[in-house]
């Protein structure tokens, strides 16, 4: 089975990256991968793109989903808001 690291890659190349990004997080967190590790993996993405691809929204856009909060405008992924403090950003 290809690695978290790879279906994002492959789902940045789908037709609509922002419906295959959104996707896998879902498959993502279904398959029990936590919700750190999964805003962990997005934002390393989000580091390699630069902010004028198209494919930047596709990944931001999903960590939203994935942090949770008014981020993610009713549309969580999670049942709790990702905090600063749990992202070591404090």
């Amino acid at each position: 089975m290809d690695s978290a690291i790879q279906r994002l890659a492959k789902a940045l190349k789908a037709s609509d990256p922002r419906a295959a990004v959104q996707e896998l997080a879902c498959t993502l967190r279904d398959e029990g991968m936590g919700q750190r590790a999964m805003y962990l993996l997005f934002a390393a993405q989000q580091k390699r793109l630069s902010g004028d691809d198209p494919r930047y929204d596709a990944v931001v856009d999903t960590m939203d989903l994935i942090r949770g909060g008014p981020w993610a405008k009713g549309s969580a992924l999670f049942e709790f808001e990702l905090t600063d403090a749990q992202l070591g950003e404090e």
